[in-house]
């Protein structure tokens, strides 16, 4: 899960730094699904998709539309500080309590209190560690705090189907199949608005477009991979450990100032990270 964190972390920040990050992020999901289609192919004759694990794939798939047009769009008008801590913290609180009653799922004491650190390592990181900027990033970027909570809802979302459906389906179709329902569900808007501006994205990032075609299809695998292995309520908040690593990477890559407030929030995720391997 670190590793798949440390992923999540390097695609996300690849798409802030791109003019449109709708573009970008489409233009990686073509390529990828273009560079894994032989090995899904050859997956797919070992591994096809049951009939009772397709209702999943296509429910995945439609809310990963949501998922990634509400992501673009909080990066398009908000602060990656802001809106990254936001749109994961929210999923971190709704999962544990909706895998409960609809899963059935009985966090340990331990663990639960491993969620909460987590949580508030995230506020910490995102709220506290942005000092003044945040009263200023939640006037003048409303629409992108609005659009970083609807992608928390659509997080959890597809985090409960996953649970499911990957109980059905080889976790490597799993992803490929979201990434090509993903991208069939973009294109007709992406290639009649913005067909100029996927080309633009190819021609002067294409490495980390090409970087962008890989990270999230790691990062999905061994998170689904992981969710076979363990409660979703324990799988998703390890996976937030991801903001350690945007907090570093906008250091070293955005140029962004760390503070005395996300070097704490990191502890307390890293407690939180502890504290689900040890009492889980």
């Amino acid at each position: 899960m670190l590793v798949s964190a440390f992923f999540h972390a390097g695609w996300n920040v690849l798409a802030k730094r791109a003019s449109d990050p709708l573009a970008f992020m489409f233009a990686f999901n073509l390529v990828s699904i273009v560079l894994f289609a032989i090995p899904a192919a050859v997956v797919y004759t070992r591994h096809p998709i049951p009939a009772e694990g397709l209702p999943y794939l296509l429910a995945t798939g439609c809310v990963h539309v949501v998922y990634f047009s509400a992501l673009a769009a909080a990066y398009s008008n908000g602060a990656l500080s802001l809106a990254y801590p936001v749109s994961r913290g929210t999923s971190v609180l709704l999962v544990p309590l909706l895998a409960v009653p609809l899963l059935g799922e009985r966090p340990t004491v331990v663990a639960v209190l491993g969620i909460a650190c987590i949580l508030a390592g995230l506020l910490t990181v995102g709220v506290l560690g942005a000092g003044r900027r945040v009263s200023t990033e939640i006037t003048t970027g409303q629409r992108g705090l609005f659009f970083a909570l609807l992608t928390g809802l659509t997080i959890a979302t597809y985090s409960l189907i996953d649970k499911v459906g990957v109980s059905h389906i080889h976790p490597f179709i799993y992803v490929y199949g979201i990434f090509l329902l993903l991208t069939l569900g973009l294109a007709p808007y992406v290639l009649l608005k913005r067909r100029d501006r996927v080309l633009r994205e190819w021609r002067y990032n294409r490495r980390a477009v090409l970087a962008g075609s890989i990270l999230p299809m790691a990062t999905y695998v061994i998170v689904l991979t992981a969710m076979r292995l363990s409660n979703v309520s324990y799988v998703v908040p390890l996976r937030e450990t991801s903001i350690i690593f945007a907090t570093l990477l906008g250091v070293l890559v955005l140029g962004e100032r760390i503070g005395a407030a996300r070097i704490a929030g990191s502890a307390l995720i890293a407690a939180g990270v502890i504290a689900i391997a040890l009492g889980g």
